[in-house]
Parts: structure tokens; sequence; C-alpha cells
């Protein structure tokens, strides 16, 4: 009988290279550019130490590239744990609409599978582009059967949901599993899928888009090997539907002139690593800073009365006191008088020092959140007002209804490259990191993808020039 799931299994097995349109192509590599900046970026973070250290137990003969390291390698399903934990460890990756992280939960698992695959096959760039696109694509699908998906999340994260089977998708794609192995592939994954919101703001989130793609490649792995399960994941209220309380799930469109989602909606991508609602806050609050400082450059502190911030309710981002990182990106409040005393917010925002500094903390007491009905709580629709009250009765506002790297207001090239630069020349030697930038913005040339994790490593060009036959 006909099947969501079998017409979903279908679509992954049926679509090819020439199905992408140029600009799926271009929106996915300045995808994968960020991505892997951020990742190597997140190498530094505790939460990947910790992993790391507890991964190492697994090694094994087949191996693949944890990035930023030469010194050891782990098998793929761990490298994919740990970049993927990597790339979420500073929520600094890319953002969509419906919510998700959809990057992180598919690269990881893509580039550690390539690599482990028997020298005689090899991947090219383009393998890797389809692959990694059906692997997006399947998560924006599923977040359309759902219209609560629209809104920023209550109960589960997505990345855990829908980035599970993304993974499992790019992975059945990349390994060319038939129609009936990339169903078990899906239907395995589900089983793997979901963890609560509750442990947002925490060390273990990162965990969360480690997981999804590490158990997607997992997944992909076991329906390769012949293990079934329901071949009706998709379809049923006990399958993914168990994620939602309004699942609606439709057919995906013909492969004829297949339409990706990623041509009609971009994703976000951000310039400073905190939840994406509080970039709207960070715009509004930057542009108060504005009105309020004096010839000195200081903010007057001592004449401010009260700060006020309209946000849609968004409880897991209602923090009024944040005394971690992971709180702290977690927190309208926080990134509101971060902005509001520096003028902006980058990496260093998130420091112990800047966290705890008294000028903050004073700050964070004279502020308070307010919720106008009309400010629905989706990335689509937002906005944020910031109002400082002053003593003498003043008040000055601002309202951010789009913060630049938005979907709708997207980072230009040079500050994507920035972006990517700033992040991984911290991990890498500088020609690994022009590496990077030359083998994505080629990626659809590049014969053996391999040259990617090369680079990822740290090894530097001369090693690969034989390897770089698009250059």
């Amino acid at each position: 009988a006909w099947t969501i799931t079998g017409n979903f299994a279908n679509v992954i097995h049926g679509l090819n290279a020439n199905h992408l349109t140029d600009q799926v192509i271009q929106r996915s590599k300045r995808m994968i550019l960020d991505t892997l900046g951020v990742g190597l970026l997140g190498t530094n973070t505790e939460v990947c130490h910790k992993v790391t250290q507890y991964s190492k137990i697994y090694r094994s003969d087949i191996s693949s590239t944890i990035w930023g390291h030469l010194d050891f390698r782990l098998p793929p399903l761990y490298a994919a744990f740990v970049n993927g934990v990597a790339v979420h460890s500073m929520d600094f990756d890319d953002t969509w609409h419906p919510a998700t992280h959809p990057s992180g939960a598919v690269l990881p698992a893509v580039i550690a599978l390539s690599e482990a695959f028997p020298q005689k096959k090899k991947i090219s760039g383009l393998d890797l582009l389809l692959a990694f696109n059906v692997g997006i694509e399947v998560q924006g699908r599923l977040l359309r059967f759902s219209s609560e998906a629209r809104n920023i999340p209550k109960r589960f994260h997505p990345p855990t949901v829908v980035g599970t089977m993304g993974s499992a998708a790019a992975c059945a794609k990349l390994l060319a599993l038939d129609q009936l192995q990339c169903k078990n592939a899906l239907a395995i994954a589900a089983s793997y899928a979901g963890a609560p919101l509750a442990n947002a703001a925490t060390q273990t989130k990162p965990l969360h888009v480690g997981n999804a793609a590490k158990h997607g490649l997992e997944a992909a792995c076991l329906a390769s090997q012949g293990l079934q399960g329901n071949k009706q994941i998709l379809d049923m209220e006990s399958g993914i539907g168990a994620f939602y309380t309004d699942y609606n799930p439709q057919t995906l469109p013909t492969l004829q002139s297949y339409p990706w989602l990623l041509d009609q909606q971009d994703v976000a991508i951000k310039h400073f690593p905190a939840h994406l609602g509080t970039h709207w806050v960070a715009d509004a609050a930057s542009s108060v800073r504005r009105k309020l400082v004096e010839s000195n450059n200081l903010l007057p502190l001592d004449k401010i009365e009260k700060v006020i911030l309209r946000v849609p309710e968004v409880k897991y981002v209602n923090r009024p006191s944040p005394t971690s990182e992971h709180e702290a990106r977690h927190s309208f409040q926080f990134v509101a008088c971060s902005a509001l005393l520096d003028g902006s917010m980058s990496v260093q925002s998130f420091t112990t020092e800047n966290i705890h500094r008294p000028a903050l903390r004073e700050l964070l007491c004279k502020t308070q959140l307010e919720h106008p009905p009309d400010n629905t709580p989706s990335f689509e629709s937002l906005y944020c007002e910031v109002s400082v009250m002053l003593q003498d009765a003043n008040m000055i506002s601002d309202r951010c209804d789009t913060f630049y790297g938005h979907w709708r207001k997207p980072l230009k090239k040079e500050d994507l490259e920035k972006k990517f630069q700033s992040n991984a020349s911290s991990i890498l030697p500088a020609e690994a990191t022009e590496g990077i930038i030359e083998t994505v913005y080629n990626l659809e040339k590049v014969e053996d993808c391999s040259v990617l994790s090369t680079f990822l490593s740290g090894q530097s060009a001369r090693a690969l020039s034989e390897k770089l036959s698009f250059l």
C-alpha cells in the first residue's frame, strides 16, 4: 500500500545532483562554511572537551577526523557525535523556520561517513552537497507537518526530533540505500529521536545536536545491514506524530522538478553565539545605547531607572539572573543588558568575567520583561522593543523587527567569511582555514571530498596538492 513513509523513501532515493538548483547550492555552501567555523571554535569549549575525553574509549581501525585535531581520530559514529556537539556547544550554529538548527545535525554525520568509505569509492563534493541537502530538506518537510512547530518549541528540542531524521536521510543518501532501506533508516532513527527542552541552557543541550548526527548515521548503517522498523513511521500518530499534538503529514512534491524548501526559505546565520530570539534584543538594545551614551562613550548607569523588554513569551529564554555561559546564551535579559553596556555582542560577551561584572548585575536588577499579545513566539514574526526609563522620567526606546543575519537580512558574503575566519583561525593554521574556504566554495567541483577533512584536522595544503585538482 502507498504510504507517506514510502513516498519519503522514494524521494530520498530518487533525488540526484541534477535536482540541485544554483540557489540551493549557494545557500547550502554558506551553511556548510558557517557550520565548520562554528564547530571549529566549539572544539575549545568545556562540553566539547568532556565528550571528546569520553569518546576516546571507542577508538577503532575505521576512523574519521575530529575537527581541529591532528593527533587523534575516532570511529565515524563518535566523530559525528563529537563534531556535532562542537557545532552546537555555543549555540552559534544556523537556525531555520519552522524552528530547528538544521546543519549541525547533518554535516558532521556526512563528513564522518564520507571518510569511512573504502578507498576505491571516492565521495565527491557533489555527493556530499546532495546528501547534505537531502538531510536539510527532510527536516524542513517534517517541520511542516505540525503548525505548532512554526512557533519556538515548548516540549521537545527540534534538532533531536527532525535533526535525527535528517541525519538518517542524508547518510542513507550517501550510502546509496535502496527504498526499503531508506524506509528502515527513517524508522530506526525515529526510535532515537526526541529530547526534552528542559536541558536547554545547560551543558547537555549541545549533546542534542551531536546525538542527532550520530544517531542518524547509526540508523542508516543499521538499515544497510537489513535491520527493520515500522514501515509507516511517518504516517502514524504513534510514529513521528508522537512528538506533535497536531501532526498532519503530507506527501512530498514529485521528482520531475523538485522544489527544495531551502530555495524558498533561507536560514538565519548568527553573528554572536546565543539563542536566536536574543538577536532581536541585542539589535534593539544597541540602538537604544547609541541614543543614550554621552561623549565619553559610557552608559549613564546611575541615571537608569528601569529597562523594559517587550519580547514574545518564551519561557526558556526568560532568565533574569543567569550564572553560567549556557544560561547567559538563553537569556533575553542578559543579552539586552550586555548590549546596553557594550554596544554590541560577541563571543567575548559570554566569558565568566563579563557575566559576573557588577555593572551588568546592577542593570539586570532593573530589567523587566513584557509580552505584548501581538508578539508571537515565531522566528518569522517576533519583534523586540527595548525601553530605558531614566530618572528624569524620560523614556528612550527602539525596536527591532529583523536583525542582521536573519533570512530576511542575510549576512553579506564578506561578513560570513569574516565570521568563519575569526572562528577557525583560533583553532587551525591559516593555510588550512584558507583551504576550507576554497574547498567549500568549489564543493561541486571537488573530486574527493576527503580534502575537506584533511584541512579540518589542521593539515596544511602542501600535503594536499595532488588532491586539489580543481584549484
